[in-house]
């Protein structure tokens, strides 16, 4: 009787440089790589595919997911053995499985290569005679232009073993397998700022996560901006930057667009086999420490120019910053006696905790109506709801806590919003200023770390006009130089603060005060600003 044994096929597909199978760090993939048992690459010089450039990191790791299968062949002689011929094994979160493989003399002298990720069909894709196993594979493997799904793009990473030898000692069994990478890559950094904001004295605003403005509008293209050559890398948000796997020799240009720029990449003699060519477009990632101030101007991609620039840029330009500080309501009232602003009804600190610097007023302006007539007040249907834990009321008139004089100057505008949503997937009554909110958002962009644009509250509105005419000596001055419509002094605005079932507050200014009133009727015609919180 034959003696079997259970091989353990330990796969250790170790990936050293897997670019998109699930995490990835920036190293180049080596070609023969010893002790590959033992995953070790913090402990080697990493090297790109231009020889003065030397790194030391954790390098593209690859992490394999449930689900990813690898191809298993065995090969004895010149011969691939039936039974181990693109043998399926899948990575079940810790181990790989597949059908066992029992040993017995038939599989001494046998060598096995290993391939990922799987394919059904491999008929006529190895190669037994040269020395390359997986040659016809590679040449024939086949890149789309779609690779910014993470899942898509891991199989299209083709990674492949070279020939390994069954591991036997004491009756047990093992096969270990360094899988190395047969496509190129590109890497793109663009540029990125990050803003260190400080007040007058040069004190940093606190935050908890860093300010980063980041590009906007990116798209890329394969040698000409046209239809049909466009391609999609994948993003990794951690690293800020996008990688397109590339097949070794190609020579296309990539063509980026960001922000209204375009860069070419030239990759030309740089894409060679499981290596990387690293692109730094406009230096990439910087810091900028930037005195916060009323009137600076805010772009699309969140970067923030000072108001003191004589000739601004009007490209991707949305707003004047028009506040400065911390907006939170449960930061701004604390110290108000028997305040109900805390943590736990703080809209604006649960969706967006780093929105702490400040407040900006759209360029965005239109005029037009509120809402319909309700037949009961928001304020009333809110207070019968369990969201009343989780915001506050959207009025200005009835609040037991505080003076009923204050209520309208709070910085609410956000939490209203809120609500203001709530109130329509309950209803589904269409509010107008819903329409314009949207049309600012589409016209003039905003960050992905903002808040977004809202309809400000009467106290954010009451706030822009002070005793020094600030609304025109700080905010008409900025926005004469980026928008042919500045803040009108003599227009009604309206505001997301409500005063009863027919009116919201309206905010009218003097050249040395801002005034909330009551006498907004919803279905009046007036003007409309949007905030946004950063």
């Amino acid at each position: 009787m034959k003696q079997y044994k259970l091989i353990q096929v330990a796969l250790l597909a170790i990936l050293l440089f897997g670019w998109a199978g699930c995490s990835q760090n920036e190293e180049e993939v080596p070609g023969n790589v010893r002790n590959g048992i033992v995953l070790n690459v913090t402990d080697t010089g990493i090297i790109s595919n231009e020889p003065s450039t030397r790194t030391e990191d954790t390098g593209f790791v690859t992490t394999f997911t449930q689900g990813d299968q690898i191809g298993l062949f065995a090969v004895k002689g010149d011969a691939i053995l039936d039974e181990i011929n693109n043998m399926p094994f899948t990575f079940n979160g810790s181990s790989w499985s597949g059908k066992p493989i029992l040993y017995d003399d038939r599989l001494a002298g046998v060598t096995f290569y290993a391939y990922y990720p799987y394919q059904p069909e491999m008929t006529g894709k190895t190669d037994l005679i040269g020395d390359d196993f997986f040659a016809p594979l590679a040449a024939g493997w086949e890149l789309t232009t779609e690779q910014s799904d993470q899942k898509a793009y891991a199989k299209q990473d083709l990674m492949t073993s070279n020939a390994t030898a069954l591991i036997g000692e004491n009756g047990n069994y093992s096969l270990s397998f360094q899988l190395t990478h047969r496509m190129s890559l590109v890497v793109v950094k663009l540029p990125s700022t990050r803003y260190i904001f400080t007040d007058a004295e040069g004190v940093a605003i606190p935050e908890e996560t860093p300010y980063v403005a980041m590009p906007v509008d990116v798209a890329f293209y394969l040698d000409n901006v046209e239809e049909g050559t466009k391609i999609s890398p994948y993003y990794d948000a951690k690293k800020d930057e996008y990688r397109l796997l590339r097949k070794p020799s190609s020579e296309n240009q990539i063509i980026g667009h960001y922000n209204d720029k375009q860069c070419t990449l030239d990759t030309a003699e740089k894409m060679k086999e499981g290596k990387y060519k690293r692109f730094v477009v406009d230096g990439g990632y910087k810091e900028v420490t930037h005195h916060l101030q009323v009137g600076d101007y805010y772009y699309a991609d969140g970067s923030v120019v000072s108001g003191n620039e004589a000739e601004p840029a009007k490209d991707n330009c949305i707003g004047i910053v028009c506040w400065v500080g911390n907006p939170m309501p449960s930061v701004l009232y604390k110290d108000v006696a028997g305040t109900p602003y805390t943590a736990n009804n703080d809209a604006l600190l649960r969706s967006h905790p780093n929105c702490v610097h400040g407040l900006v007023m759209s360029l965005y302006t239109e005029t037009g109506k509120f809402s319909p007539a309700l037949t009961q007040s928001i304020h009333d249907w809110f207070m019968t709801t369990s969201f009343t834990s989780s915001y506050v009321s959207v009025t200005g008139y009835y609040d037991a806590n505080e003076n009923n004089k204050n209520k309208p100057l709070r910085f609410l505008g956000y939490n209203n919003s809120e609500v203001l949503d709530l109130y329509y997937d309950t209803f589904k009554t269409d509010f107008e200023c819903f329409q314009y909110q949207d049309d600012c958002e589409s016209s003039f962009p905003s960050p992905s770390i903002t808040t977004g644009w809202y309809v400000p509250s009467s106290g954010e509105l009451v706030a822009l006009q002070d005793k020094d005419n600030s609304l025109e000596s700080k905010l008409n001055t900025k926005l004469i130089k980026v928008s042919d419509k500045t803040m009108d002094i003599s227009a009604t605005y309206w505001s997301s603060t409500e005063r009863n079932n027919k009116n919201m507050y309206i905010v009218t200014y003097s050249k040395t005060a801002g005034s909330a009133g009551t006498g907004g009727v919803k279905t009046n015609t007036y003007t409309y600003r949007f905030f946004l919180g950063f």
